[in-house]
């Protein structure tokens, strides 16, 4: 009975007009058609979507031309599409291109004024960036919170939850509940909560609801840090009474599906009043994707209403924590085209805490026929039920703002509501997504839907390293992914969730990403070391059911310590990892310069200058796990390990470039504080020494080694060497996806260039079957001939007592050390391909022996360290300045996505010494043209994307020693360099 009358009230207020002075009229000005109903984004609303459309509902078409649309922005109007939706009174207004990140924004149609709205028009401010400079993802210098929910004119409910959003995004591991986050009743007491963080994000839901009347105290102090290292000003405190929202009552909605069969993007589906897009539909638009990945949601929703009388100009609503809508499955196209060989399984969208909402008048008419105003703030999991779609896109959405309109019709309150969620795809590319969303009351609440028993639990669906542990390095996070959200108030460390080796806790950060459990170990794990991760039935999901206990191993790969070598930097984003030779660079001409060798006459090609777009941080990957303190970023030209400086034509530092530092054991990340300005010069420096040991301005590795930059000189094995300068060019932003791959899981794995006793070389496969396969990141030598004063040669070992060569087809191969930068540009319709842009890589190889007879004597020629430098594409003019092209295909007849693509490379053996004598040798700078390369495009099962290519011709290197003196003719065979790139991890 008492859903009857609250459904009652619920019509009651929705008639209700107004009636407050602070209400506001439509000035038409001229106009005598149409009275402004609605709005998204709400008048002032701030953080809306960059890509947000913006929409405007009048009670009847108001006869409106696209010319009458403005939109203006920090850089004057804004190019605009302008559509309809329900018969015409719904104005749909889509920007052109995303708008500014942190900028105020204006919408004004002509002849119309929304009198004491903003000067006349609807204002509104968008949110940060997730990537890009510190501008872009900041909206002032100072952290501070920025917004605090509920605010002033919304009430505190018993019910409420807490949401905060910063200046600045947060860092998580300063979130300690209890410590830099507490909220106390008025005794002092902490009060059981849920705390959720991400972004600028932090949610606090009380695990009870709060007690009428009572103050309580939410506290946050200046130990609470932004990602870029300021503490909270002055930290916060707000003083908390909540109301009473008794009698509530619940009220049960139908999400109901665009169309029961169709799919969301079919004509004929029920489309929304507000946006004219299917409802309840959730698309994801992101270049790894294209634009046709939707899925259709549906579900009951149950919302607890306060007492409707008591609050008549701002009805509050609750839907609890553990709702959840369910969706069909996602298909997985990449690029928008091409099959990833799996959709998502049924999608799951479960609210993990309690979301809060308003039923309000609207602001802009005093019309009886004008539907009330909806604000709904939702936090919300996603998660898939295949584990490859499920570890690539689950993750934690939070604070989702809803704007909508509710009416009653024939005995149902129906609510329309827009929003934009913002999910990461692979945690590389921010995707976006406009939902429409729609539900209706049911009409007899009183045998409405109850909610459906819910009996299982979280299961263990995959997990990182997983089976994989060969791919898995110091600093890489252990991932739990789950088949459903955990409820991270049942996560105790040590109790429900572990992490040990050999019986001994180790100590770790955690936090829950959708339905995934990150752990963060607080200090890097240890090579050659197993380890376990127990989770208990104490874990429970969002309903209390217990999870399935599991317990995983795991071994870390084993690490040599004989032998140590300096560090390098596998990769650089822009630029290429090689110290360059200052005689030969001229910036003015656009060219970086050369490689600094110790043969400089031979050092190959002169590198081009590269580009940086606005919207992107300079990145470097290392090969050894590095010492984070050494890397300081200098304030002044020429200081610090870390330089960022603009600078002239002729190389001079001109002033520095503010920016953080993100130092990680294996990466480095320099995000400037503003854009790259496009055209000017700038330079970033690595610093090192050409000397052992660490020292001032020096980036060295946690074994205390300084960074080797110069490969080409043939350095000790234990110096560093010239400072590693790379020189660029600012340019636009651009909206290409940047994807740093490794090259996992490898033979070196102290990245020494020698195969050491405890690393695992070329293995027969299967056992006793004689075939020994290229193990991934290797490359194959075998000999094809020999001249001169050789009589014979054999690559891996040597001869019988008969000078014949011995077989050793384990030991012919050399294991490659490396990465590689790529950029996914989008699909290629000539091409009927992804296109992707690779920035040429370098790869070291470990030495190699090569034995031969001279003259009948056997000697070994071990090749050192070799460096195989991929050159940059012809532009045309006979220059080298463009980066290379891959493609992502599908194979129809495989059944299966590939990438191929060629590389023209440089192969350099500066160490070698042939025939143990010091005799000039050809293997500088030597060419590899056109190698071409080509193999499967995969996906672990916990999501990462794994590229494998396999050489698709021979190719030979002819070694000439001496001038002729003697010669070994060596050959790469089809298939004979096998090469694996992995992303990293998603989380």
């Amino acid at each position: 009975m008492m859903r009857s009358v609250l459904l009652v009230a619920a019509a009651s207020l929705l008639a209700a007009c107004g009636g407050g002075g602070s209400e506001q009229t439509v000035d038409f000005s001229g106009r005598e058609k149409g009275h402004v109903f609605y709005t998204y984004p709400a008048d002032e609303q701030a953080g809306v979507s960059v890509h947000a459309p913006l929409v405007v509902q009048f009670s009847e078409p108001p006869g409106l031309a696209e010319s009458d649309v403005t939109l203006n922005g920090p850089q004057g109007a804004v190019n605009v599409a302008v559509s309809w939706a329900d018969g015409g009174s719904s104005l749909v207004v889509t920007p052109s291109a995303p708008l500014a990140f942190n900028s105020e924004y204006t919408l004004a149609l002509a002849g119309m004024t929304l009198e004491g709205v903003g000067g006349g028009a609807l204002n509104f401010v968008t949110g940060s960036a997730k990537r890009g400079a510190v501008e872009a993802q900041q909206q002032a210098a100072d952290f501070v919170v920025s917004r605090f929910s509920p605010a002033e004119n919304r009430p505190l409910m018993d019910f409420s939850t807490l949401r905060l959003q910063f200046s600045q995004p947060l860092d998580a591991t300063t979130v300690d509940y209890g410590s830099s986050v507490t909220l106390t009743d008025n005794a002092d007491n902490v009060i059981p909560v849920s705390v959720l963080s991400g972004g600028n994000r932090l949610t606090i839901d009380p695990v009870e609801d709060l007690t009428p009347g009572n103050t309580y105290t939410l506290t946050l102090t200046s130990d609470l840090a932004s990602v870029f290292g300021n503490s909270l000003t002055g930290g916060a405190s707000y003083s908390l009474v909540p109301e009473d929202s008794a009698p509530s009552e619940t009220l049960v909605l139908e999400a109901m599906a665009a169309d029961p069969v169709k799919g969301c993007n079919e004509d004929g589906v029920t489309r929304s009043p507000l946006t004219g897009a299917p409802i309840n539909c959730v698309p994801l638009v992101a270049k790894l994707l294209g634009d046709t990945t939707v899925s259709k949601l549906s579900g009951n929703v149950f919302a607890d209403l306060a007492y409707i009388p008591n609050y008549p100009d701002a009805a509050p609503l609750r839907i609890s924590k553990g709702s959840l809508l369910e969706g069909e499955p996602l298909d997985v196209l990449i690029g928008g085209y091409l099959p990833a060989g799996f959709d998502s399984g049924d999608v799951t969208v479960s609210f993990v805490s309690d979301a809060n909402g308003y039923l309000l008048p609207t602001p802009y008419s005093q019309s009886p026929e004008a539907p009330r105003r909806v604000e709904l703030t939702l936090d919300l999991a996603f998660s898939t039920a295949d584990s490859r779609a499920n570890g690539a896109f689950t993750q934690s959405l939070l604070q989702v703002d809803l704007v909508g309109r509710a009416i009653v019709e024939e005995g149902r309150m129906v609510i329309d509501a827009v929003g934009v969620v913002e999910p990461e795809v692979l945690g590389i590319e921010t995707a976006y997504g406009v939902l429409s969303f729609h539900m209706e009351s049911y009409a007899d609440q009183e045998n409405a839907p109850q909610p459906v028993a819910d009996i299982s639990g979280p299961v263990l669906q995959s997990w990182q390293p997983g089976d994989f542990a060969d791919r898995f390095r110091p600093g890489d996070p252990i991932i739990l992914n789950l088949n459903e959200t955990p409820d991270q108030t049942t996560i105790e460390p040590g109790v429900t969730l572990m992490l040990t080796q050999q019986g001994s806790a180790v100590p770790f950060q955690w936090q829950v990403d959708g339905a995934s459990v990150v752990l963060m170990p607080d200090q890097p794990l240890s090579f050659g070391t197993e380890y376990q991760v127990a989770l208990t039935d104490g874990v429970q999901d969002l309903r209390g059911n217990p999870a399935s206990p599991e317990t995983v191993t795991f071994s870390m790969p084993s690490f040599s310590t004989n032998a140590p070598r300096s560090p390098n930097a596998t990769t650089v984003y822009p630029g290429y990892p090689c110290a360059v030779d200052p005689a030969s660079r001229d910036l003015a001409a656009g060219e970086q310069g050369q490689c600094v060798s110790n043969t400089q006459g031979q050092a190959g090609d002169v590198l081009p200058l590269p580009t940086l777009p606005a919207n992107r941080a300079i990145a470097i990957q290392f090969s050894q796990d590095m010492d984070t303190s050494s890397m300081v970023l200098g304030t002044s030209c020429d200081d610090g390990s870390v330089r960022v400086e603009k600078i002239d034509a002729a190389g001079n530092c001109l002033e520095v470039v503010p920016a953080t530092l993100s130092p990680q054991l294996r990466e480095l990340t320099i995000i400037p504080q503003a854009p790259w300005e496009q055209g000017q010069l700038y330079r970033y420096v690595l610093g090192s020494h050409s000397a052992t040991g660490c020292g001032q301005n020096v980036i060295c590795s946690s074994a205390g080694m300084p960074l080797q930059t110069a490969q080409l000189l043939a350095p000790e094995s234990d110096v560093g060497g010239p400072d590693l300068s790379v020189a660029f060019v600012g340019a636009e932003a651009t909206d290409n996806v940047f994807l740093p791959l490794r090259n996992l899981p490898k033979t070196d794995v102290n990245a020494n260039f020698l195969v050491d006793s405890e690393e695992t070389a070329t293995v027969e496969v299967p056992a006793g079957s004689g075939v020994y396969p290229v193990p991934a990141n290797a490359a194959r030598l075998g000999v094809t001939g020999y001249g001169g004063a050789v009589t014979g040669a054999n690559v891996g070992c040597g001869f019988t007592l008969l000078l014949q060569p011995l077989s050793c087809p384990d030991q012919k191969d050399t294991y490659l050390n490396g990465g590689i930068n790529v950029d996914i540009v989008g699909w290629d319709e000539a091409e009927q391909a992804v296109e992707v842009t690779l920035y040429p890589p370098v790869l070291y190889t470990t030495s190699k022996d090569v034995h031969a007879q001279l003259v009948g004597v056997p000697t070994s020629v071990p090749t050192g360290p070799l460096v195989m430098r991929a050159r940059y594409r012809d532009d045309g003019t006979g220059r080298r300045t463009l980066p290379l092209q891959g493609w992502i295909r599908y194979d129809e007849v495989e059944d299966q996505l590939t990438f191929d693509t060629a590389l023209d490379l440089l192969l350099d053996a500066q160490e070698m010494e042939p025939l143990g004598l010091p005799l000039p040798h050809n293997l500088y700078s030597y060419p590899l043209d056109d190698v071409q390369l080509k193999g499967p495009v995969d996906f672990l099962p916990d999501g990462r994307m794994v590229i494998g290519l396999e050489s698709l011709t021979a190719k030979d290197i002819d070694v000439n020693i001496g001038s002729g003196l003697a010669t070994i003719d060596l050959a790469i065979p089809v298939g004979g360099v096998n090469l694996t790139f992995q992303s990293g991890s998603i989380k």
